[in-house]
């Protein structure tokens, strides 16, 4: 990751944004279309922002909870080096590649879902690993591909997809919408 990066917004449409985190850290690309996504879906009654080249974008509910408490609905998908094998299989194929949609309410707080499409998330078994915990069976696969319940040996090998074919469809669609299409 290049700490001194700076983002660079190109408008390629009236609706279409698209940003080079130039290696850098998502968080300031993010905040580029936090600031103009608004202003273009409110001209064109829709936005779509994408970036590319950056590191990990983080909590993923957080940005677009952001469009959300701007009167946006919003929905963003991430995708980053394989660590999910898709169902059946026992090699990283996908991310953990989460989802995250947000919507305004007009009396309180925005709805905000923000999910990975894994069993669950990898900082949990990287968790039980600082504790010394084992992991519940299904999480995760070792490097043979068989179920595991030690963090250390599942960190080795792959995480298990949320849904088993399902999530691993949804997996695809991330991809398809975070990086290539991107």
């Amino acid at each position: 990751v290049d700490g001194n990066a700076v983002p660079v917004a190109q408008k390629v449409a009236a609706a279409t944004l698209k940003v080079d985190a130039a290696n850098g850290f998502a968080y300031p690309a993010l905040d580029l279309i936090q600031d103009q996504l608004p202003v273009m879906a409110r001209e064109c009654g829709i936005a779509l922002a994408g970036v590319s080249r950056s590191h990990h974008c983080g909590v993923a509910g957080v940005v677009v909870e952001k469009l959300a408490n701007a009167g946006l609905v919003a929905m963003l998908f991430a995708n980053t080096p394989g660590a999910m094998a898709p169902w059946g299989g026992n090699k990283a194929l996908f991310d953990t590649n989460p989802i995250a949609f947000a919507a305004p309410i007009a009396q309180g707080e925005p709805i905000v879902i923000d999910v990975s499409l894994s069993k669950v998330a990898r900082g949990k078994i990287m968790a039980a690993k600082q504790k010394g915990e084992p992991i519940p069976e299904g999480w995760a696969l070792g490097p043979d591909g068989e179920p595991v319940t030690d963090a250390e040996t599942a960190l080795k090998g792959t995480m298990v997809p949320l849904g088993d074919a399902k999530g691993t469809a949804l997996a695809l669609m991330v991809e398809l919408m975070a990086a290539s299409l991107i």
